[in-house]
C-alpha cells in the first residue's frame, strides 16, 4: 500500500534500504515535480545554470537534499559493475570527463528512472551491456555516415 505497488528493486543499482532511504527522503508523492528535469535539479543532479562547454562561473551552491547524494553513493556501484548498461554508460563517461562527471551523469540517470517507475509507472527491464553497446556501435555507424555525406563520400558498412 504504501508504494502503490511499484518496485524501485527493479532498477539496476537500488536495493532495499537504498530504497527505504530514497523514500525517507523524498515522500511517496513524487508528482509535486512536474517533470524528472525538475526532480533531478532538486535532487542537485542537473548541469548549473552557470556551466557549459565555453565557460565554467563559480557561483554560490544551495543546500541540496540528502536523496542527491544516495543517487550518487548507487551510481559509483553501478559504474563498478561489469553486467549492467547503466554501469557502462558510466564507465564511457569516466574516460571521457573524469569521475566526478560520470558519477554525477549516472546519478542523474538513475534518479530520472526513478522518477519515472514512481509517478508515471513505466516499467524497466535491463537489456544488458551488450544491447548497450550495440546501441552506440549503431549510433557511431550513424554518425560516421551523416559526416561522409556532408563531405560529399559515400560510405559502406561491411559487416
Amino acid at each position: 500500500k504504501i508504494f502503490d505497488n511499484k518496485d524501485a528493486t527493479v532498477l539496476p543499482g537500488i536495493t532495499d534500504y537504498g530504497w527505504l532511504q530514497i523514500y525517507g527522503e523524498t515522500g511517496s508523492d513524487l508528482s509535486k515535480w512536474p517533470t524528472e528535469k525538475h526532480f533531478t535539479s532538486w535532487l542537485g543532479l542537473a548541469p548549473g545554470q552557470h556551466r557549459s562547454g565555453k565557460m565554467n562561473k563559480s557561483r554560490n551552491r544551495k543546500q541540496h537534499p540528502k536523496a542527491g547524494q544516495i543517487f550518487r553513493q548507487l551510481s559509483q556501484s553501478l559504474i563498478e559493475s561489469k553486467q549492467i548498461a547503466l554501469g557502462a554508460f558510466g564507465r564511457k563517461i569516466k574516460n571521457k570527463k573524469g569521475a566526478g562527471v560520470a558519477v554525477k551523469a549516472t546519478a542523474r540517470k538513475l534518479a530520472v528512472l526513478y522518477w519515472k517507475l514512481m509517478v508515471k509507472g513505466l516499467a524497466y527491464t535491463e537489456k544488458g551491456i551488450a544491447a548497450y553497446e550495440e546501441r552506440i556501435k549503431l549510433q557511431q555507424e550513424r554518425w560516421l555516415q551523416k559526416t561522409a555525406k556532408k563531405l560529399g563520400y559515400q560510405l559502406t558498412v561491411s559487416a
